[in-house]
């Protein structure tokens, strides 16, 4: 049996199209809200979703929460977010990973990978594709790192990888996606002046240990990151591929670097002061 975990706050446009996918095939789906004040919660329930209110702690702390705190049940759990969406052929290789004795399956969690949408169409380059999210894992394997934002759910090995996508797309429009990583770089700044984080860094490690030290150590000394990030995505890993729409995306994460650069100043000159 497979339980999902998806946090909310005001996803009324995106959840529809989360839980539509996700029926008929998943034994319970909770839904955990932070305070809705819109139709979140009832349209949650109408499309067979138990909704659960906990205040906001935090993405790490609140899906820690749920972990520890819902009632679930199946062996394996699948954690989405309200604006992604599992498709046919990636709910037929979860079921299929589901339905083997739990302990037959060597993996103890598996990496999904997500097809990222922005402006309506699908990013396939720029460094956003592939892109690995441990998502799907036994009950009781998996916890989340303790930051404030990036945070990645930590898993013991073996863990597997699922090349078939889900879709990321959020409904919500482009001045909640430009508000929302605002608020990102806010957090990220502060992540990076305290170094938070459970993850290892160590540049032998696995894929994930090994970026999050390539950050620590390489890339926070580089000047004008926010150039370097463009570059790195237009060029390097082809975001020219992507056409008009991915020189768009490119400037729109590039600026996002510049956001926490600028943030991270004002932080340390607040505390020297």
């Amino acid at each position: 049996m497979i339980d999902v975990l998806i946090i909310t706050k005001d996803e009324e446009k995106n959840l529809p199209h989360c839980l539509r996918a996700l029926a008929g095939w998943t034994n319970r789906i909770f839904v955990l809200d932070s305070g809705s004040t819109d139709r979140t919660c009832e349209l949650a329930v109408e499309l067979g979703a138990e909704v659960v209110e906990h205040a906001w702690e935090g993405y790490a702390a609140q899906k820690n929460w749920g972990l520890d705190n819902l009632p679930l049940e199946g062996d394996w759990i699948l954690i989405v977010d309200a604006d992604e969406v599992i498709t046919t052929k990636l709910r037929d290789q979860l079921v299929d990973i589901a339905s083997r004795p739990v302990e037959a399956v060597p993996e103890n969690g598996f990496h999904i990978n997500r097809l990222f949408y922005f402006l309506g169409k699908p990013i396939r380059h720029c460094g956003y594709f592939p892109s690995w999210n441990l998502r799907f894992f036994k009950r009781g394997r998996g916890r989340y790192e303790e930051r404030a934002v990036h945070e990645h759910l930590l898993v013991e090995e073996p863990v597997g990888w699922i090349k078939t996508p889900m879709l990321h797309e959020d409904h919500r429009g482009l001045e909640h996606y430009i508000a929302k990583h605002n608020h990102y770089s806010t957090l990220e700044a502060a992540a990076i002046a305290s170094d938070d984080g459970d993850l290892d860094a160590r540049l032998t490690g696995n894929a994930l240990e090994r970026r999050r030290w390539m950050k620590r150590h390489v890339y926070r000394r580089l000047p004008a990151k926010w150039l370097f990030r463009f570059i790195y995505m237009y060029v390097l890993r082809l975001g020219v591929l992507d056409g008009v729409n991915g020189i768009r995306f490119c400037l729109f994460i590039s600026s996002y670097e510049l956001h926490i650069g600028l943030k991270l100043t004002e932080l340390r000159k607040e505390r020297a002061a």
